[in-house]
């Protein structure tokens, strides 16, 4: 079985914007009690982490709500060990 190439993060805020700019969430692995934030390599991907670093516009109130989100998934995988 081939694995997609992934791109990895524990950046809570990036994988936040990437979520809204890339318009899906990301999957999520836990190591040594740490999340990541993981989403497929694509050239969308590579363009919204350049928008991100570029400083785009996002809805403060989308950013805060997808960051809120992303945190809760966060502490909940890092409570049961990574499982769910």
């Amino acid at each position: 079985m081939t694995q997609k190439e992934q791109f990895e993060t524990r950046d809570i805020w990036l994988a936040s914007a990437l979520t809204i700019l890339l318009d899906t969430p990301p999957e999520y692995k836990t190591e040594n009690g740490q999340t990541i934030f993981v989403f497929p390599k694509s050239d969308k991907l590579y363009k919204a982490i350049a928008d991100y670093n570029g400083g785009c516009l996002l809805s403060a109130y989308s950013y805060a709500q997808v960051n809120k989100r992303l945190r809760s998934e966060m502490i909940m995988r890092r409570g049961n060990g990574g499982q769910r």
